[in-house]
């Protein structure tokens, strides 16, 4: 039973907190750095708007979530880190349309249709993640692997 309750819950609320602050200042820095990029033309800028943003907001919260799940960060930090993209995305988006910056247009319905979707599609693979690394810390538990039962502070 407390394996069960520190997958569900958590018993690391310091790793818990590291994952999700950790990816939102990760997600925070690459969007950031290729709205800059964007802005001054700078061909890297692409790169990094093209391959690493949709890394990041599609396809590393179900990986984060996996591990979260192993580390016993609990559910509520493992499902948060499918919403970081949106939140992330959102909050850029109303600052700069509160800032005034050009270029960021808050006013366009479609955004909030989009930060919407990137929740679903977060939160839909941090679940999916999440289930993976539960089932994983099972498994080691029954077939007794050394360290899996994470249990012990």
């Amino acid at each position: 039973m407390p394996t069960t309750k520190a997958l569900l819950f958590g018993r690391r609320r310091d790793r818990a907190v590291g994952l999700v602050v950790g990816f939102a200042g990760v997600v925070t820095l690459a969007l950031v750095a290729a709205f800059l990029g964007e802005s001054a033309d700078v061909a890297t800028a692409t790169a990094l708007t093209d391959r690493l943003l949709p890394l990041l907001v599609f396809y590393a919260p179900g990986p984060l979530a996996a591990a979260g799940a192993y580390a016993r960060c609990g559910g509520p930090a493992c499902i948060a880190v499918g919403v970081v993209p949106a939140l992330v995305l959102g909050g850029f988006v109303l600052l700069g349309t509160l800032v005034g910056v050009p270029g960021v247009n808050g006013g366009n319905p479609a955004i909030g249709d989009v930060t919407v979707s990137f929740a679903a599609i977060g939160v839909t693979s941090a679940f999916v993640g999440y289930c993976a690394g539960v089932t994983a810390v099972l498994a080691a538990d029954v077939l007794g692997f050394e360290g899996s039962d994470g249990d012990e502070e």
